[in-house]
């Protein structure tokens, strides 16, 4: 029984050894449980954060476009239900007298200067002739005069707006303004619609056409964009109507067939078109909420007057993965401070344990010392009585009974000790849990978010600066490859320009003039010289005279026997020398803090020399005493088999 005893007390380090082993392997696992714990909630409370933050903007989105679509709506029919477009019982040949169609013109015109979302009202007939047309530009309206109005037959919306029934209209995808087959600069985004006029109620039988330019809506939708939630509106075929990143928008209409969502993202963009009418998340490196914008229909078949159009909202680049970061980082300073804490604890254990197995092992100590005794003792006294021998046994036994007893009341108190300071070590443990969990409550959350919202408008100041690229590339994406050289007449072409170009230069004090020496006929492109005029006029307006300067623009058109000259001149402050070394490169400009990005000049340039096969040249000098201080001039070869 002895024996056994020792064997227990000397077993007894080992066995604490084993179980501090054990509690150190719990005390870890419960550190990274509530590590991952704090790591998880942390991490979908910035996630919540962030949805709520992009179903914000997608609802305001959502809203500010169903009420662009209801003005649309009540425009389009509050404008056709008019005494002046109805014949009522009058024959209608008996009502297209100058008078009436007078009354017509003026009619659009005052709508469309009262509505100033509207650029265009066109009235054609079922031969896609149009029969008046109004353009508004910067709140003032032109009325097309007969001659320059146009067929439109070719047109989707035409063909599209002819197939619906009175009295439902049919709302065009929406796209970018065009004249002449072109782009209109600056980008104008525009969405159409045709309302139907039968034979028998109206004087015209055809499609009212209304454009509605839609500049003001994405500007409210770009003024909310930020960098930490960015939006982006795409159509049926993945292309970016609008974008945080201007330079990805109207890929469709700039002849860029991969800037699209479907090229880019292909995982996004099959969620997207999968998804019913609620909202959807998705997620990889970013987080992506989408949805569809509102859709009108048709009273009488349930049908859908416009098309789908898909919306969705991204977070900056690599917000995932800098919010799992963050809330790693999170969990791990939980999980330190839990190691931490519960490491000391178990070191007191240790210390404590240690102490008590130092008793155990002077006990046995005092146990072998004792029997030692007790064998010199006996050796002594082997002469004495048996009922001596056993008297000395029992005192040894009451000896070792009575030592027994003070060792089992001296290890009370340090056990006693123990046992507290683990359940005091507990009780911190519960208290930093639950202080942990009342440190993420809503209130925290509200706080947190109203924090964010309060830094919002900070972000929006670097927007749009090249949003004026896109414009500007726009017109070198353009295909003019598919029109053929043609025989025409320069006077013609650039009284024609001049006519279109009149509402954006008759409150110039800027004067336009033209000196054709002679008739001139050339086999060209019409469409780009057109253009080419077009930019060096406004390049002269724009950046050759000072603010209310009074100044003249000459255009000169004039034949020999080898060539023809086109020659832009004006009056205004001419070209510094070292300027005109660069003016015609890429992304060069002299007032880039308006907005300008440098690409008129050169894309001139390009055309001219790439399309027009001609040359243009340069002559400027801001000191010299003639009345023009800059001319551009260009110059064609005549083919000698053409004379």
């Amino acid at each position: 029984m002895k024996n056994l005893d020792i064997a227990e007390v000397n077993s007894s380090p080992n066995l604490s050894k084993k179980n501090t082993a054990i509690k150190l392997f719990f005390l870890l696992f419960v550190a990274v449980l509530i590590g991952f714990l704090v790591y998880q909630q942390t991490l979908q409370s910035r996630l919540t954060v962030i949805q709520g933050y992009q179903d914000d903007k997608l609802a305001f989105v959502n809203t500010e476009f169903a009420k662009e679509l209801s003005s649309i709506k009540k425009l389009t029919q509050f404008l056709t239900n008019n005494k002046n477009l109805k014949r009522g019982s009058t024959p209608r040949y008996m009502l297209r007298t100058p008078q009436s169609l007078k009354a017509i013109n003026e009619y659009f015109l005052n709508f469309g200067l009262m509505t100033p979302n509207i650029s265009q009202i066109r009235w054609v007939d079922m031969m896609g002739n149009e029969r008046f047309r109004v353009n508004f530009k910067d709140g003032h309206g032109h009325v097309i005069e007969p001659k320059a109005l146009q067929n439109k037959m070719s047109r989707y919306y035409f063909r599209q707006g002819v197939a619906i029934q009175s009295p439902d209209s049919f709302l065009s995808r929406i796209d970018l303004n065009m004249e002449y087959g072109t782009v209109t600069s600056p980008i104008e985004p525009t969405i159409r619609v045709t309302h139907r006029t039968s034979a028998s109620d109206y004087i015209v039988d055809g499609l009212i056409i209304i454009n509605f330019n839609l500049t003001d809506f994405f500007k409210k939708i770009r003024d909310l964009s930020s960098k930490d939630t960015q939006i982006y509106i795409i159509n049926t075929d993945s292309y970016w109507l609008f974008s945080h990143e201007p330079a990805k928008e109207w890929g469709f209409m700039l002849n860029k067939p991969n800037l699209n969502v479907k090229s880019s993202n292909r995982k996004l963009w099959d969620i997207i078109i999968s998804q019913d009418d609620r909202t959807v998340r998705y997620s990889d490196s970013n987080m992506y909420t989408s949805g569809k914008l509102p859709v009108l229909y048709s009273k009488k078949h349930n049908e859908a007057l416009n098309d789908t159009i898909y919306i969705y909202i991204k977070s900056r680049d690599r917000t995932i993965s800098e919010i799992k970061f963050s809330a790693f980082l999170y969990g791990f300073l939980f999980t330190s401070i839990f190691l931490l804490i519960g490491s000391f604890i178990l070191y007191r254990e240790y210390r404590y344990t240690n102490v008590l197995h130092q008793l155990f092992d002077d006990l046995q100590t005092e146990k072998a010392e004792l029997k030692h005794v007790n064998n010199t003792l006996s050796s002594t006294i082997k002469q004495q009585q048996l009922l001596q021998k056993n008297l000395i046994e029992a005192q040894k036994l009451s000896s070792l009974g009575l030592l027994v007893a003070g060792v089992a009341h001296e290890m009370n108190t340090p056990i006693g000790g123990a046992i507290i300071s683990v359940s005091n070590a507990e009780t911190v443990i519960k208290r930093l849990c639950k202080a942990i969990e009342t440190g993420l409550t809503k209130s925290q959350l509200e706080k947190s978010a109203h924090s964010i919202e309060n830094n919002l408008g900070l972000a929006r100041a670097n927007l749009d600066k090249a949003a004026v690229l896109v414009k500007s590339f726009k017109k070198m994406a353009i295909d003019r490859n598919n029109e053929d050289f043609i025989d025409f007449n320069i006077k013609d072409v650039i009284d024609e320009l001049l006519i279109t170009l009149n509402s954006r230069l008759k409150n110039s004090k800027i004067k336009i003039n033209t000196q054709f020496i002679e008739n001139i006929n050339i086999k060209s492109r019409p469409g780009i010289m057109s253009q080419v005029i077009e930019n060096l006029l406004m390049n002269a307006v724009n950046h050759g005279f000072k603010k209310n300067q009074v100044g003249e623009i000459e255009i000169r058109a004039e034949k020999t026997n080898d060539e023809i000259k086109i020659t832009v001149s004006d009056t205004g402050l001419g070209i510094d020398k070292d300027k005109q070394v660069s003016i015609f490169e890429p992304f060069y400009t002299s007032a880039r803090g308006n907005g300008n990005i440098g690409l008129g000049l050169y894309m001139v340039s390009q055309w001219v020399t790439q399309i027009l096969n001609a040359k243009i040249e340069l002559d400027s000098d801001p000191k010299s005493t003639e009345k023009f201080k800059t001319k551009f001039t260009i110059t064609f070869l005549i083919d000698p088999f053409e004379r």
